[in-house]
């Protein structure tokens, strides 16, 4: 028993020494050590040559087939494809490639070659080819092997290949209508030869304008491996759909080859698929006079804000204050006459120039205008005539209309005022007026009122509308209920053609005296002498009127004479009444 234990370990040694040789022996020589026999091949793939892959060409793949035992192979045949794809693309066998083998001998190492074409957008990267090999046994027991093969691809090593690796504008977001500049980023990717004489011609379409002095430009050289930055200056057009030009490049490589290409580069700009319009309009976005109503014969200044409601700028733009046209009809012939202005420029003509005016903004301009002084009171209509050109240099035409108020000067003249100089107590005095609208408009709601602290009569008098050149007369009454100086006004009111309240006053002063005493006794009650009769022998009645005539004679004098003036007044109104008078 005490050597139990020392057997024991070398039995466990011996198995893991046999697992050791099963795991690195070949099947035929692990068959034999364990009194095996198997008629099965081990064939192996190994990768013998290759030419480098370029892209567009061709390469030749060399492998070698080699066969570990002692058993023959019958009826292989060879199969490719991309690691982790169903599809060998960007490659393919050439025409006419044998991929299959009738047998391979015990111990024997076969090599075989295949030609792979190369499509010529395939990337310049590494590819990972897997090879498989199926057979079978002389038994027709299937047989397999297989390897994975690394495929470098890269371009025409004896042909530059240009390409745009960037294009980068600045500013990075431009106004819309200002120049930006883009920097194209060229690299040669070939890792043998160089590009010489390379000419870069950049059309912008109906997107872009080239504002450089010419659209081409011209790189001497851009070795292998290497990159350049050439520069452009654009202008976006009013016709622009995209942000896309048009590259063409051409160059020359080893003696004498040369090369082109067309290439599409769409600019990294914002672009909402033309939301601002095609076409830039200007308009009188608003307009101001220097004074609210315009009186006939004045000057004034009339400020105009012209605006390019686009984000497109306009240039060579002309403004013109027009007139109005108008259409006359006579029989079965329509003519358009021009109708005429009220206005004139200022040491100026009716045009005026702007050079440009930027997108999205408004430009201030003023032109004095004196107006006609016999023009009618009236709201005159003045078109305003633009047109400009786009940067294009197409021309474009809008027109607006602009309302100036004239107003002519409201003049009422008073031609007398008739009013006695003394009066007495309780007695009526007459007070008369004449006047005339002398103006060039009608005066309306016209009245005459007398004002003061006394009794009167008839004191309103309403004309209502008083047309040009109307003239008028006013008559009133007055009694005075006490002596002293008295003091009164005539009135002439009346809403002008600015619908504004005027009132002409006249004043006047009388002196106001006592009723005068009768000759020869007192004055009684109602003018009665004391004994309630007349000197003489008249009776009661006779003596009143007679002692009231005596007493009163000056007052009933003055109006006999303002009577005698009133009528000789009505009959000169009643003969001139549709007369005009001229302003003084």
């Amino acid at each position: 028993m005490k050597n139990v234990p020392g057997k024991l370990r070398r039995v466990a040694a011996s198995l893991i020494l046999l697992l050791v040789v099963m795991s690195i022996a070949p099947l035929p020589l692990l068959a034999g050590t364990l009194g095996m026999e198997t008629d099965l091949p081990i064939v192996v793939l190994e990768k013998v040559s290759m030419d480098p892959a370029v892209a567009g060409g061709e390469f030749t793949l060399g492998l070698s087939v080699r066969n570990l035992t002692d058993n023959q192979g019958v009826n292989f045949a060879f199969s490719f494809s991309l690691k982790g794809e169903n599809t060998l693309e960007p490659f393919s066998l050439a025409p006419n490639q044998t991929t299959t083998f009738d047998r391979i001998e015990a111990r024997e190492t076969k090599t075989v070659y295949f030609t792979f074409l190369v499509d010529k957008e395939a990337q310049n990267k590494d590819y990972e080819l897997m090879v498989s090999l199926n057979g079978k046994s002389p038994a027709q027991t299937n047989v397999s092997s297989g390897t994975m093969i690394t495929v470098p691809v890269t371009y025409d090593q004896t042909k530059p290949v240009i390409v745009i690796r960037s294009a980068e504008v600045n500013p990075v977001q431009p106004d819309a209508g200002d120049e930006f500049s883009v920097n194209l980023t060229l690299e040669n990717l070939s890792k043998t030869t160089d590009a010489r004489n390379i000419v870069l011609l950049l059309g912008g379409g109906d997107n872009f304008e080239v504002k450089d002095v010419s659209n081409k430009k011209n790189v001497v050289k851009l070795d292998k491996g290497t990159q350049t930055v050439v520069s452009y200056r654009l202008q976006a057009k009013d016709t622009r759909a995209d942000n896309t030009v048009k590259l063409n490049l051409s160059f020359d490589y080893l003696a004498s080859d040369s090369s082109s290409i067309d290439e599409t580069i769409n600019l990294p700009l914002d672009w909402s698929g033309g939301g601002a319009g095609t076409t830039p309009w200007v308009i009188v976005n608003k307009y101001t006079l220097s004074d609210e109503r315009v009186l006939a014969g004045n000057t004034v200044t009339l400020r105009l804000y012209i605006e390019n409601t686009n984000l497109r700028p306009v240039k060579n733009v002309k403004i013109s204050l027009g007139v109005i046209k108008i259409e006359e009809t006579s029989g079965s012939t329509t003519t358009s006459t021009s109708g005429g202005t009220v206005f004139s420029p200022v040491n100026s003509s009716n045009s005026f120039y702007i050079d440009s005016i930027p997108g999205k903004s408004a430009i201030e301009k003023e032109v004095d205008l004196y107006v006609d002084p016999n023009a009618s009171a009236k709201t005159y209509i003045v078109p305003v005539s633009i047109k400009y050109e786009d940067r294009g240099g197409k021309v474009l035409e809008s027109e607006e209309l602009v309302n100036i108020p004239v107003t002519q000067e409201c003049k009422l003249n008073v031609i007398s005022m008739t009013v006695p100089t003394d009066g007495f107590v309780g007695q009526p005095i007459m007070v008369m007026s004449e006047f005339v609208n002398v103006g060039k408009v009608m005066l309306g709601n016209f009245m005459v009122r007398m004002d003061g602290e006394f009794q009167k009569e008839n004191s309103t008098y309403y004309v209502g509308n008083m047309e040009i050149g109307y003239s008028d007369f006013y008559q009133a009454e007055l009694i005075p209920d006490k002596p002293g100086t008295l003091e009164g006004k005539v009135v002439f009111s009346y809403i002008d053609n600015n619908n504004k309240d005027v009132e002409v006053e006249e004043p006047f002063t009388i002196n106001i005296m006592e009723q005068m005493a009768p000759m020869g006794g007192e004055v009684g009650k109602m003018g009665e002498f004391p004994d309630g009769k007349m000197p003489g022998g008249m009776g009661n009645s006779g003596g009143r009127f007679m002692a009231s005539l005596k007493s009163n004679w000056l007052p009933v004098l003055l109006g006999l004479i303002m009577l005698g003036e009133g009528f000789f007044i009505w009959r000169m109104k009643r003969n001139n009444r549709n007369k005009e008078f001229l302003d003084e």
